[in-house]
């Protein structure tokens, strides 16, 4: 009995232990994603858009947050891709209450009755399993 109970708690801590291994490496890779977003705010910070009068200038000072703000979307979608997290985008699907939540209706739309006309906020999977399901009008002629 007390060698069951032993092997008992020795799996469960190697479960925790596995569990807090996958947490921590996948913690630490979005690191990355904190840190250029820290980047983007400091590059904001220190220009002083409040000072900036010519226009020409804010815009290109604009162009460059908007090109960090793509380089760090492309870095979150890297990291969470390494953990098998994927986004789907479910335009024109049949509607599925299991990957889709409907928030709001079409009367008209180029896509058939029961289907998604409008994406609100995409969807993403961990593998097949749903992590969040996608924010969508349904169409209903």
């Amino acid at each position: 009995m007390a060698e069951n109970d032993n092997t008992v708690k020795r799996y469960k801590k190697e479960i925790d232990s596995t569990r807090e291994f996958a947490i921590t490496k996948f913690a630490k890779d979005l690191l990355d994603v904190r840190d250029n977003l820290q980047m983007g705010y400091d590059f904001v910070d220190k220009i002083k858009i409040e000072e900036i009068k010519d226009i020409e200038e804010l815009k290109k000072h604009f162009i460059e947050v908007k090109k960090g703000m793509n380089m760090t979307e492309h870095v979150m979608d890297a990291c969470l891709k390494r953990f098998g997290v994927a986004q789907f985008e479910p335009m024109g699907e049949k509607f599925d209450p299991n990957i889709h939540e409907a928030i709001f209706t079409l009367p008209e739309s180029e896509h058939p009755n029961n289907h998604v006309g409008a994406v609100m906020q995409s969807g993403w999977k961990i593998g097949d399993r749903v992590l969040r399901a996608a924010k969508v009008g349904i169409v209903k002629k």
